[in-house]
């Protein structure tokens, strides 16, 4: 059960999307309603946040402005959803765009996430080798990064494989 706190995330958002939309801004619209999607996983409702993914990177991806690091986190939280329901043949495709964003950007945290959770669905395809080497390129991207959480998510993931 979503807690209070995240309910009223998700209302919060509602308003800020509302708003955007009267506006005449898409990447505010955009930015908005990804993080409607943010909130509604975060509530418990997947069903809910995919259609705000799927609008957002509609829009990121028809817009020549978009910011590159904008359309990497709308991919990085869809790929995120589909992995909670349990889609990996749909999650792949998504981390590997996202991986490739977050390396041309050199945001080493999202590089290495991206190359982590693709380390985990190699392995969930059989693939032991491919699985360790997006392993290897999670830890190196680790090493480049000073946040704590970064490192401890590749330690997880890494623990997980090694079982």
């Amino acid at each position: 059960m979503a807690s209070i706190g995240s309910w009223t995330h998700v209302l919060k958002s509602q308003l800020a999307v509302a708003s955007a939309r009267q506006g005449e801004d898409p990447l505010r619209l955009a930015h908005r309603v990804r993080h409607l999607g943010d909130a509604y996983c975060y509530a418990g409702r997947a069903v809910l946040a995919e259609p705000c993914y799927v609008e957002a990177l509609s829009i990121y991806r028809g817009h020549e402005n978009a910011p590159p690091l904008d359309l990497a986190n709308a991919i990085r939280s869809f790929a995120v959803l589909k992995d909670e329901v349990g889609a990996p043949k749909q999650s792949e495709p998504l981390w590997l765009e996202a991986h490739d964003l977050y390396l041309a950007l050199k945001v080493a945290a999202g590089v290495a996430e991206s190359a982590a959770r693709l380390a985990l669905l190699a392995r969930e395809h059989g693939d032991l080798e491919r699985s360790r080497e997006w392993l290897n390129k999670a830890s190196t991207a680790a090493e480049a990064t000073d946040d704590p959480e970064t490192w401890q998510y590749v330690r997880h993931v890494a623990a997980q494989l090694a079982t």
